[in-house]
């Protein structure tokens, strides 16, 4: 009963992942792979008969339609060799169709699921790269899986009545010797889902760690860490390709069993007793195909069984955290503070761990405000509060503009202009004087002049270019709040003064994330720090 109840547990997710991923004709395409895979088993078998009958000169069966269809093939010889075409012929557009369905999921669900990351404003950047990347893609997998283990299944079926109506004696003492696989089925398939939850636990930590290890690579150079950070690595990366390789293991005892075990059922019966009478070559070629199937099929049901783990996550990501409502993030132009929270909770997507719980803070409209912490404390997160990047839990965000400004560490510079960088995302008409002008300003290339349809990237410019353009791209939109988090960490001393000094004649509201206060002026100090687990964030 309870294997019943999970099935069907499983079963009710699959048909709502099914619509979530938004693939046309899903069954359609299914059924008709199906329908070509069958169809070059009816070929295949009566290839193996007349190449039988062409070696052998007869064949062992009576039944007048396998008979009939011989002797046509015989008398018309040509038809051979487009019956083995037509066979490969049906077998490719029954393999394409599956790969083409499962590359069309993985589409659906990418675009599906970088939408959802907008949406969702919990999310952290480990979850959104799983999300994308990972799950998207095993659930491809999942419906190609799912349609091979159908595709098998029928195959099978073809093989098993046409050995059952030509040899019914000899085809049911094989039946009930393949009896004894199932129990070796049934513990390789749990075997292999085990290890594939393992593979998938300790991938998810990987990619942490990989997060963890990008986000902090000039801290971990800077105090001498790379070594301590490899062994981590290392350790992660062991234990996940161990779990992968004997989720492998038990896979590919689970494919090949069923064809060991039939053939080696059939070696022991024929040194033992004399059938050479009653066995056909072209029935043990079909015995072999058919346990072939039974293989493939049952390869198919562990990948389905370990695909379904990313089904259960790919649930997850639409059911968990319904909680977080949209409404605790306001735009209000009456309230007297710039930012105001109100009681805010906020954690993180698929987690219990609350980063703020109950957190109350004001940010004071027209000035300078800069927050401090350790790393690790939460001050990137409360920046994503503010902007609304993030929704919380329980509580209210308010915010008095939806003008807002962003310089991060790393800044959003794309291959293309300058001028298309410092517009981005700007719907104010600037012509190119004004862009000369705050080019000047920032002394972006020193005394050199250049042209605003300079092509740049993210590598053709210093690091402290690249937050420069940020800072230009915020004061040409007429920022209202500007949310710096070490907005200045790769900007050399003269560049952080000048910077400072323009802030300060804008008048903008800034809440500046940053462990260098010395690069600012600042009117109010705030602090966030970790106390029992708890992060406290407190007025200097």
């Amino acid at each position: 009963m309870k294997n019943i109840l999970q099935f069907k547990n499983l079963l009710d997710k699959i048909f709502y992942v099914s619509d979530f991923t938004n693939v046309e004709n899903k069954t359609l395409r299914i059924l008709a792979s199906i329908v070509f895979a069958n169809l070059s088993v009816a070929l295949d078998i009566f290839i193996i008969i007349t190449f039988s009958n062409i070696l052998i000169g007869e064949i062992s069966y009576e039944n007048q339609v396998i008979i009939s269809a011989i002797d046509f093939i015989s008398e018309y010889g040509f038809i051979f060799p487009i019956l083995v075409i037509l066979r490969f012929s049906f077998l490719f557009f029954e393999k394409t169709n599956l790969e083409f369905l499962a590359l069309n999921v993985q589409e659906n669900l990418k675009n599906n699921l970088i939408k959802q990351v907008f949406e969702k404003k919990n999310m952290s950047t480990s979850d959104i790269f799983y999300f994308i990347n990972q799950v998207s893609t095993a659930i491809g997998q999942f419906y190609k899986s799912f349609s091979y283990f159908l595709n098998y299944f029928f195959q099978s079926g073809v093989y098993a009545v046409f050995l059952f109506v030509t040899k019914p004696n000899l085809f049911i003492i094989f039946i009930v010797g393949g009896i004894f696989i199932i129990g070796p089925t049934k513990y390789f398939v749990t075997k292999g889902k085990n290890y594939q939850h393992t593979s998938f636990v300790e991938n998810q930590n990987l990619n942490k760690l990989i997060e963890r290890i990008v986000d902090n690579l000039f801290i971990i150079k800077i105090l001498s860490t790379i070594d301590n950070e490899l062994e981590r690595f290392k350790d992660k990366t062991k234990k996940y390709i161990n779990a992968d390789k004997y989720n492998n293991v038990f896979g590919g005892l689970n494919s090949i069993f069923p064809s060991m075990f039939t053939i080696f059922i059939l070696s022991i019966v024929l040194v033992s007793f004399d059938l050479s009478q009653q066995i056909s070559l072209e029935f043990i070629a079909i015995l072999i195909r058919l346990f072939q199937s039974l293989g493939l099929m049952n390869n198919g049901i562990g990948l389905l069984f370990n695909s379904s783990v990313y089904v259960e996550e790919l649930y997850k990501f639409n059911r968990v955290n319904e909680d977080f409502d949209k409404k605790n993030y306001l735009i209000d132009n009456k309230i007297n503070n710039m930012v105001v929270f109100n009681n805010v909770n906020f954690r993180y997507f698929n987690s219990e761990d609350e980063i703020f719980k109950d957190l109350n803070v004001e940010f004071k409209e027209g000035i300078q405000t800069v927050v401090t912490g350790p790393n690790g404390s939460g001050k990137s997160t409360l920046l994503g509060l503010v902007a609304g990047l993030y929704t919380s839990s329980k509580g209210l965000v308010s915010v008095k503009t939806s003008n807002i400004g962003y310089v991060g560490v790393t800044p959003l510079v794309f291959d293309g202009t300058i001028k298309d960088n410092l517009l981005y995302g700007n719907n104010k008409k600037i012509d190119d004087r004004e862009l000369y002008e705050i080019i000047d300003e920032f002394n972006f290339f020193g005394n050199d002049k250049i042209s605003l349809e300079f092509q740049v990237n993210n590598k053709s410019l210093s690091s402290g270019q690249l937050q420069k353009i940020s800072f230009m791209r915020s004061l040409l939109n007429d920022t209202k709040l500007l949310l710096l988090d070490e907005s200045t960490s790769n900007i050399d001393v003269e560049s952080k003064s000048h910077i400072k000094d323009i802030l300060k004649q804008k008048k903008i509201t800034v809440i500046n994330c940053t462990h260098n206060i010395e690069d600012f002026d600042y009117q109010e100090h705030y602090t966030v720090m970790i106390q029992s687990g708890k992060r406290i964030v407190t007025k200097k």
